[in-house]
């Protein structure tokens, strides 16, 4: 899975950027519980993909990039919209939240392009696989 590097980057730099829009953008109060999603969505989530690409090296873990990029994305561009709605939109916000579009969407193309590109032969060997014989009829 040598082709995962970018997608490992890539979220490497988005977690980063995600927790200094979170620190810039964090004027309103949450509650406990909506907090505790944001955070885990911003960073629990691809931190686990980022240690699964690293640790475990399974095609599937470059697919939950993706499929986490697509939302990210999704919420990011709605995030851009509001903000830019507003009588007078924070520049900084703005502009970290199109940066972290960017980074999602370079995630959906590279993480997509790995997984279609993936090779069976590129798994970890595994455990020998039992040999199923049908009994002989005689």
């Amino acid at each position: 899975m040598e082709s995962a590097r970018p997608v490992i980057s890539l979220l490497a730099v988005l977690i980063a950027l995600e927790g200094v829009l979170f620190g810039v953008g964090s004027a309103a109060p949450l509650s406990t519980i909506k907090d505790g999603v944001l955070l885990g969505f911003l960073f629990g989530f691809p931190t686990l993909l980022l240690g699964g690409l690293i640790m475990i090296r399974q095609p599937w873990t470059v697919m939950g990039a993706v499929i986490y990029s697509t939302i990210a994305l999704a919420l990011d561009l709605a995030t851009i919209v509001q903000e830019a709605s507003q009588g007078s939109p924070r520049v900084l916000i703005l502009i970290l939240t199109v940066v972290s579009s960017l980074l999602n969407f370079l995630i959906m193309i590279f993480g997509g392009r790995c997984v279609l590109t993936f090779q069976p032969g590129e798994r970890p060997p595994g455990g020998p696989h039992p040999n199923l014989q049908f009994p002989s009829s005689s």
